[in-house]
């Protein structure tokens, strides 16, 4: 079987107990592979981290990131989910769904989101990239979805189109000569100042994800394995009182009852 875990919504630790438990049903039931259907717009970074983290140990299980657009969806996987999805081993995204925006954001003193500390950019920088080495991504795309002095370009090595950080261009034009490979520089795809974000076309375009998938059939097609062997992991309604008790909203009303009181 392929097993399903939804990984919609907030990225919090209700989710990780959720996936965790999938990843058990999946490893019990002789799973061939673990789908996480992606539709978020982040979350913790902890908990994306623990996520990622129970992902990169599916072996020999394979792990598939699928960012889907379903009607009642949002179609991206942002921030958190950006993470998440380069810790799986391939990605496929449904048509007009959207990848990146993965730079961490922390809560002021006046309780609204502002941009994170430099120490805590530099360390899910580092996990980015640890991530997209892993599972051959390339390693400058991971940084500028979370760093915003990445400047990224478009490069033509020996006929194929990588992606290329500012500081990497002089080592790969020099590798290119020497290897006897033609080397052009193109267009810039990141400028410094911006946070990267890529459509489903462009993913696909530098080869990053490994298709197109609308569908359960499309991506069982993709993937080569018969969609009736697809078994979707749900949420109980524990899952769900759990995700709602523990969740920014209810969290956010409790501490400030605390300071009331």
């Amino acid at each position: 079987p392929v097993h399903v875990i939804p990984v919609n919504g907030d990225i919090d630790p209700a989710l990780v107990v959720f996936v965790r438990r999938g990843i058990a049903r999946a490893r019990d039931a002789g799973a061939s592979a673990v789908v996480l259907d992606i539709d978020t717009f982040g979350g913790r970074v902890d908990s994306a981290l623990q996520i990622a983290t129970l992902v990169g140990n599916l072996d020999p299980i394979d792990s598939i990131a699928w960012v889907t657009g379903g009607e009642s969806g949002t179609g991206v996987s942002w921030s958190a989910g950006a993470l998440i999805s380069l810790s799986a081993r391939r990605i496929f995204m449904a048509p007009g769904t959207s990848i990146g925006a993965a730079a961490p954001v922390a809560v002021g003193a006046s309780g609204t989101p502002e941009q994170a500390g430099e120490k805590e950019v530099s360390a899910v920088r580092a996990q980015m990239a640890a991530l997209a080495e892993k599972n051959g991504y390339p390693v400058g795309l991971a940084l500028a979805m979370v760093d915003a002095d990445v400047e990224l370009l478009e490069a033509t090595v020996g006929g194929s189109l990588v992606l290329l950080t500012r500081e990497e261009v002089p080592a790969a034009e020099r590798r290119a000569r020497e290897e006897g490979r033609a080397f052009e520089l193109g267009p810039v795809v990141s400028p410094p100042g911006k946070i990267l974000s890529l459509t489903s076309l462009e993913m696909l375009r530098y080869g990053v994800s490994s298709g197109m998938a609308s569908s359960v059939e499309d991506l069982a097609a993709a993937v080569g394995a018969p969609a009736e062997r697809f078994v979707r992991e749900e949420r109980t309604a524990a899952d769900r009182l759990v995700a709602l008790l523990t969740g920014a909203p209810v969290t956010t009303v409790l501490i400030r009852a605390g300071l009331v009181a």
